[in-house]
């Protein structure tokens, strides 16, 4: 494997592309996008993605595509954050100068649906990204936490460290041990969309990341059930299970249903990876940055996670 090439770290007056390569952003949501980057000394630059909709997209698939190409190419442009998720990005990963972004590395920072862009830069570019809150969510209103752990990643090339405790959220250890690899994966549904595809996850001898939202619980079975037969479980070093906000059925009687923690047991557990639930990144606020591609020690003896690296440099 090639080694990881970090994008340079942000520094105060430096130009910021916003994009839009999923859903459709609402002019509150651009806005409140705009006020979050100059909020951290930086300038917004807003590309055509951003004003547009085409039905449940932000754009046709080509604009939405040229905006990640052409915000890469351009020597003016210092990062790229995604406004927001939604869905559209695994329409256009075929339609990506990836050449071309191994070349001009910069940092790019989302989640969710953008999960699609971390895997695919991450493996046909080499580049670290960051798995982050977007700045549509409004920067201004983080936790000292989310804040803390965002900033450090973009405007710090000092190693990462180790994740700090959240109050009232403690990790729940699945399997316990001890692995060290690099960070990959992202939201369930974007990891499953893509299995059989030039762009599929590879895991092996990496740590892997998984949280989901809004979904049924038998939804998030058939997830990771498609992920372990696609041997992800059996290939990695370790997993960490992130946040499941909004999941589950209310109104299901609990006979008729299976419970998060029975699928976990029935379908990660078997596996024998120290694996660890409840890590407080993805739909959840504290939220913790997640620099894709870094080395990192996930330590399910002490429920504890470590990034060793920087995201930039």
């Amino acid at each position: 494997m090639a080694p990881m090439i970090k994008p340079k770290c942000l520094q105060h007056g430096n130009r910021i592309a916003l994009i839009a390569p999923s859903s459709p952003v609402d002019s509150q949501q651009l806005m409140i996008a705009v006020d979050s980057v100059k909020l951290f000394g930086l300038k917004p630059v807003l590309y055509p993605s951003t004003k547009m909709r085409h039905g449940y997209l932000s754009g046709p698939d080509s604009v939405r595509a040229s905006d990640i190409n052409n915000a890469f190419s351009d020597p003016t442009i210092d990062g790229i954050f995604c406004i927001r998720g939604g869905y559209g990005v695994t329409r256009i990963l075929d339609k990506i100068n990836y050449s071309m972004i191994s070349k001009n590395p910069k940092l790019l920072l989302g989640y969710s649906d953008i999960t699609g862009l971390h895997v695919a830069i991450n493996q046909l570019c080499n580049l670290i990204t960051l798995h982050s809150p977007m700045p549509s969510r409004g920067w201004k209103n983080l936790d000292y936490i989310t804040l803390q752990s965002l900033t450090d990643n973009i405007f710090s090339t000092k190693p990462i460290g180790q994740v700090p405790y959240i109050e009232g959220e403690p990790i729940e250890i699945i399997n316990s041990g001890v692995a060290e690899g690099h960070i990959v994966g992202g939201n369930l549904s974007l990891l499953v969309s893509t299995l059989g595809s030039d762009y599929e996850i590879n895991t092996k001898n990496k740590i892997l990341f998984i949280e989901e939202v809004d979904e049924k619980n038998y939804k998030i079975d058939r997830g990771l059930t498609a992920l372990a037969l696609a041997g992800k479980f059996r290939d990695c070093a370790g997993i960490i299970l992130g946040t499941w906000a909004g999941c589950g059925d209310p109104d299901l009687p609990s006979e008729n249903n299976l419970s998060l923690h029975t699928i976990i047991s029935e379908v990660v557990k078997p596996f024998g990876k120290p694996t660890i639930n409840n890590f407080q990144a993805g739909h959840i606020y504290p939220h913790i940055s997640i620099p894709m591609g870094v080395r990192t020690k996930l330590d399910a003896e002490n429920g504890t996670v470590e990034f060793l690296e920087a995201a930039t440099q």
